[in-house]
């Protein structure tokens, strides 16, 4: 044990190069492996508000089209929105089954669907007008509805795209995610 304490050798300078190599090495490998995780962490954050926002809106489409009778579907419009009577005696269909669009009728017709006003998009659900809750989040122009209100058993698909975006160190980060869901209104039998 004396023989090691006594002993004044320090390192060499091989020795303390491969030490700083090797340190350096393994700090490039960590410093990476970080900055890896933090992008990743970023890109779950983006996901995860996105999905959010989706939820809230799907489940507004579905408890709107669950509640609305096919029958009272009047038209759509560009796959953008439906729009739906809320006073079936004010609209009548003509001998082809079409709708008539008197301004009688037209006054009690309530949308369902994406509506741009300036540059901002919007989602009607009838009387409720929703912007979307989060910061950085953007109802994209090519989310739409899209079904047949003449088909009585008609499905409609929304196809709902969202993106967001998040500043970062002077850089803009975007993410864009699609939502599809399918969702059937009530189908009265006569």
């Amino acid at each position: 044990m004396n023989k090691y304490i006594k002993n004044h050798n320090g390192l060499t300078l091989i020795e303390l190069l491969a030490t700083l190599v090797i340190l350096a090495i393994v700090s490039t490998l960590i410093f990476s492996i970080l900055m890896k995780t933090l992008e990743t962490n970023r890109n779950v954050q983006q996901e995860t508000i996105l999905r959010d926002e989706a939820d809230i809106i799907v489940s507004k489409f579905i408890k709107t089209l669950y509640t609305t009778n096919q029958s009272h579907i009047v038209r759509n419009i560009s796959n953008k929105y439906i729009e739906v009577t809320n006073d079936i005696t004010k609209c009548q269909k003509n001998d082809d089954g079409v709708w008539k669009i008197t301004s009688e009728c037209q006054n009690t017709l309530e949308p369902i669907g994406f509506k741009t006003e300036g540059n901002t998009t919007y989602i009607y659900f009838k009387k409720e007008k929703y912007a979307v809750q989060n910061r950085g989040i953007e109802i994209l122009d090519n989310s739409e509805i899209i079904g047949n209100p003449v088909k009585a058993d008609s499905i409609y698909e929304i196809n709902l795209n969202l993106k967001v975006i998040k500043k970062r160190s002077g850089n803009d980060q975007t993410k864009t995610m699609e939502f599809k869901n399918q969702i059937q209104p009530i189908v009265s039998s006569k």
